[in-house]
């Protein structure tokens, strides 16, 4: 089956408009939020503020003036903890029409000893439906909010390897077509992904994470099959470590999604992990807050903190792998450097029902010192996916 965000032949309305350069009537513009200073402890409070805004904005399609609004807002953001920022656009065309459909991306880079790239990415703009307004707050907004406070946090530290943000347009869904295609989405990712091939751009990547649905106040991270073992269950045991096991739920079930990792794996990344809640208030995927009821009331800032903090301690536990890897790989003959004990990470206070102590939460086993990666107990993964990777 030819997946929906390869075929453009029957692109909504809504998307011709935006492709024309036309916008959807937007809300008032909040003042900007406060700037504050490169830190090492991740804020839910300060997470929480870059999503209230960019709900404030309502519905933000790609091209509207909403969407401006908040690429410059997360702009604004990250030049103002000197971090380097850049617009990438990127065109798909529109088979049968003589319109392109341009993306707005923002991309920012904060440099390590190594050239070679782990690569976060969220959406920041919102998809439309036909019949009602959406909003794209968990969908579209909590990935946003989060990748801003994660580069604020990681701006102040030594990084072994460069890490590039990159907060997508195009990523939610655009209408309704017919039979088939009825759900045309992750076209900024597939666009870009494209276009990194074509500039040789994929080939160091070492790891690339995806962000959506992530302020779930019912949060639940779902363990994709289509994402690197080793590195998935990385941010598992962060989890388990920070005492942030509720919203990594040992005993949470191998799902098949796609999502923004999806076009990248096709061309060959095979290092990506997708953080995401498929469950947007729980039941059955999507859940039943999503689409219209998707808005910032079902949010907690709980759940952006719970995910930031984690995946901060794995990226920076998969760094410290990876860098030894390396130097063992230009060094074959010696034995792989002593890495000297890790600090213990600056944290902030878990949120309520979570241990205070930090500690792991009760009826969970005592975490492993740094054991090859395994499922946790209670889940168990098909026996074709772990054969695969």
């Amino acid at each position: 089956m030819i997946h929906a965000f390869r075929t453009f032949r029957r692109l909504s309305p809504v998307l011709l408009v935006l492709a024309c350069g036309g916008s959807p009537p937007v809300a008032p513009e909040p003042p900007p939020a406060e700037i504050v200073e490169p830190g090492d402890v991740f804020s839910k409070d300060l997470a929480w503020g870059d999503l209230e805004f960019l709900a404030a904005l309502g519905p933000r399609p790609p091209g509207s003036d909403a969407a401006v609004g908040a690429r410059r807002h997360l702009r604004d953001r990250l030049e103002g903890w000197g971090i380097e920022v850049r617009d990438v656009t990127t065109e798909l065309e529109n088979e049968g029409r003589d319109t392109k459909v341009v993306l707005e991306h923002l991309v920012a880079t904060l440099p390590g000893r190594s050239g070679d790239r782990l690569v976060l990415v969220a959406p920041y703009d919102s998809g439309s439906y036909d019949g009602f307004a959406f909003r794209g707050v968990n969908d579209g907004a909590s990935g946003a909010a989060l990748l801003v406070e994660i580069a604020r946090v990681l701006a102040g530290r030594e990084l072994p390897y460069t890490i590039e943000l990159v907060w997508l347009a195009g990523e939610g869904r655009l209408g309704r077509a017919l039979g088939p295609d009825n759900d045309i989405r992750w076209l900024g990712s597939t666009s870009l992904a494209n276009e990194w091939k074509e500039a040789g751009r994929l080939e160091n990547i070492r790891l690339l994470v995806t962000f959506n649905r992530v302020c779930d106040a019912e949060l639940r991270i779902a363990r994709d099959l289509g994402s690197h073992r080793a590195h998935r269950e990385e941010f598992w045991r962060s989890a388990r470590r920070l005492g942030r096991s509720s919203v990594f739920p040992p005993d949470a079930h191998y799902e098949s999604f796609e999502a923004s990792h999806s076009a990248f794996e096709e061309l060959g990344v095979r290092r990506v992990v997708a953080i995401e809640d498929t469950a947007f208030g729980g039941d059955e995927p999507p859940g039943r807050y999503a689409g219209e009821g998707d808005a910032i009331e079902h949010c907690a800032k709980g759940s952006l903190e719970s995910v930031g903090v984690v995946a901060i301690e794995a990226l920076e536990t998969i760094g410290r792998r990876l860098a030894k890897i390396d130097r063992f790989a230009r060094t074959p003959t010696a034995d792989p450097e002593e890495e000297p004990p890790a600090p213990e990470p600056a944290t902030p206070e878990p949120s309520a029902g979570e241990p205070a102590d930090g500690s792991v939460a009760p009826d969970e086993p005592a975490p492993e010192a740094e054991a090859p990666p395994t499922a946790e107990p209670g889940a168990e993964e098909p026996a074709s996916d772990a054969a695969a990777r």
